[in-house]
């Protein structure tokens, strides 16, 4: 099995941000709640850079 170190969680035809925070009871916040690693949330003209260890490190 993929054991990651972070995750970046996409749910096709959600809404689930609003107001640059995830949106309460989404599947994006299920996730977030029950996943064992970082997540992190993609947003709108953000770009995020990760270390090799799953780490964000610019752009979080």
């Amino acid at each position: 099995m993929v054991k990651p170190n972070s995750a970046i969680p996409s749910h096709a035809n959600e809404v689930a941000t609003e107001g640059g925070t995830v949106t309460a009871g989404s599947k994006t916040d299920t996730f977030m709640r029950a996943s064992g690693v970082p997540v992190h949330v993609p947003l709108s003209e953000r770009v995020m850079t990760f270390d090799g260890d799953g780490n964000c490190v610019d752009g979080c």
